[in-house]
């Protein structure tokens, strides 16, 4: 993950590079250059370069790119002075170090075009949509959960949630939305409803390595954004948290039933019994491998095959690309809700000379109003297919050097 420097640490990075005599990397005119650093002081920094000087223009921004003692090092700053052979550049007021990516991203050149199209089946489906993405592929084999048979399944679920609980329950979102407020954050998160105890109330924090379950945080944060203060927020969780022990709830979990990017339903299990134990980590965890493997079995038998799909591939506004991914702009509603990170993707590049086929992963989304940003990570592409691409986008050769930076592309044939 980036992150950003201070100023201080910012002047002794850019010192050491000039002291070092560190290959620095600029993009310009459509290619890289190398250049490195003369001179560093307060409000300015020299190069020396071999820029064509046709490419260097007063007052226009640069990106520079270059590796300090293990560390990925990169800003943006404007150009003051241009010259021949040195030219002076305006102190970055922000520069990144730890950068995941060691391949410098650029405005796309004119003649790419990009088209995506998702892995895999993906259905247009008349459910609540959610901010969690399941796959809905085949889950690892279980001694407990058989998908190929749902009476079973739904036999063994029967049991394992008697031998802890009062009262079991599957809702399906195909006869009716989401109702309750446990039910809509349920649904829109893809995170559980988990009550240990009623008397605890909702758990301050998730346990859980991956966001699994709703915190009392995510409970106030719905409040917040309905535009209630957060003092009145506070009243209100505790309000639905004194509602719980009033119904004779001791223990609650529900647990959404995800498939791709929606909530299809849910499976709850509550205890209302006494002298029954409290629900633990481990009747997640139990229930969680249910859910999995129920919705893996719901498309076995049918249950999504009349549903329409989604296109077969997409274009896409490229914001900016380079050899270990790209980024996109999209203004389709429910192609950005499809997104997701993880989403599974095959990516086409054509440009005038070549067409290139490559896998993807999303890594990266932003969705703001109206528009979703979305980064592509390449995964796989022959290895004729990377060169070309490198070589396109950089304006150099692929070197031995540049092999160490690939960015976990598998580089083979398909």
């Amino acid at each position: 993950m980036a992150s950003l420097v201070k100023s201080i640490e910012r002047e002794f990075l850019l010192s050491t590079a000039a002291r070092e005599r560190s290959v620095i990397t600029m993009s310009a005119g459509g290619s890289e250059w190398t250049v490195r650093i003369l001179e560093v002081d307060r409000s300015r920094i020299t190069f020396a370069h071999e820029v064509p000087l046709q490419l260097l223009r007063k007052g226009i921004q640069y990106d520079f790119r270059y590796n300090v003692r293990g560390q990925t090092i990169a800003f943006k700053a404007s150009i003051l002075e241009p010259g021949e052979k040195r030219f002076v550049l305006e102190m970055p007021e922000k520069v990144y170090k730890n950068l995941s990516r060691r391949f410098a991203r650029l405005t796309p050149p004119g003649d790419l075009a990009a088209s995506f199209s998702f892995a895999g089946e993906r259905y247009d489906l008349d459910f609540p949509a959610s901010e969690a993405y399941n796959p809905a592929k085949e889950p690892e084999v279980s001694s407990e959960f058989d998908p190929a048979n749902l009476r079973g399944l739904m036999n063994e679920f029967e049991r394992k949630a008697l031998a802890i609980a009062s009262d079991r329950g599957i809702v399906m979102f195909k006869e009716r939305s989401p109702e309750d407020l446990e039910e809509h954050l349920v649904a829109s998160s893809g995170r559980c409803f988990y009550l240990p105890t009623a008397i605890s109330g909702i758990p301050r924090s998730d346990p859980f390595a991956d966001r699994t379950i709703l915190t009392r945080d995510d409970f106030l944060a719905h409040f917040v954004d309905t535009g209630m203060d957060r003092e009145f927020a506070e009243d209100e969780v505790a309000r639905f948290e004194r509602a719980k022990r009033s119904s004779g709830v001791l223990s609650e979990l529900i647990v959404p039933l995800l498939f791709q990017d929606y909530a299809i339903g849910y499976a709850s299990v509550i205890n209302k019994q006494a002298g029954k134990p409290p629900f633990d980590l481990n009747a997640v965890e139990t229930f969680l491998a249910f859910a999995r493997v129920f919705t893996w079995s719901l498309k076995l038998h049918g249950y999504f095959k009349d549903a329409p799909r989604l296109d077969q591939s997409y274009g896409t506004q490229v914001v900016d690309v380079s050899a270990g991914g790209l980024l996109f702009a999209c203004n389709d509603q429910k192609l950005i809700q499809a997104l997701k990170e993880g989403t599974a993707v095959s990516l086409r590049l054509s440009a005038s000379k070549r067409r290139v086929h490559a896998s993807g992963t999303i890594r990266r989304h932003y969705v703001g109003a109206g528009e979703g940003y979305f980064g592509i990570e390449f995964k796989s592409m022959a290895p004729e297919d990377f060169r070309f691409l490198f070589e396109y986008l950089y304006g150099r050769p692929f070197t031995d050097e540049d092999s160490d930076s690939v960015e976990g592309i598998r580089v083979s044939n398909p």
